[in-house]
């Protein structure tokens, strides 16, 4: 799969996929979640098998914001198994999140 959108596709990946799940959470008119978005697209190009995309736009699917604790864009959360491992506001350097899924 590549880059997917919105709170009902996490829904799906969250009860069919056994890989983890990189959750990056938006908002329009924010400039670092425009520059973040080629970082983690090309993250997924690279390591395609390795987890899951899933963009959601915090404005449109408030209620999984709510349900993650998503308060500021971006912001990127990690889920292994439907538990939450790392939660990041702000953008981080491309390093940051090749670790991050490794």
């Amino acid at each position: 799969m590549s880059n997917l959108h919105g709170a009902e596709v996490l829904t799906q990946l969250r009860q069919e996929s056994d890989k983890p799940i990189l959750i990056k959470f938006t908002a329009p008119h924010c400039p670092s979640c425009e520059t973040l978005a080629p970082i983690l697209d090309e993250l997924k190009r690279d390591r395609p098998d390795d987890f899951e995309l899933v963009s959601i736009d915090m404005t449109e699917d408030v209620e999984a914001a709510i349900e993650f604790k998503v308060r500021s864009a971006p912001t990127v959360v990690l889920l292994k198994g439907n538990e939450v491992k790392e939660k990041v506001a702000g953008l981080k350097p491309k390093k940051f999140y090749q670790d991050l899924i490794s």
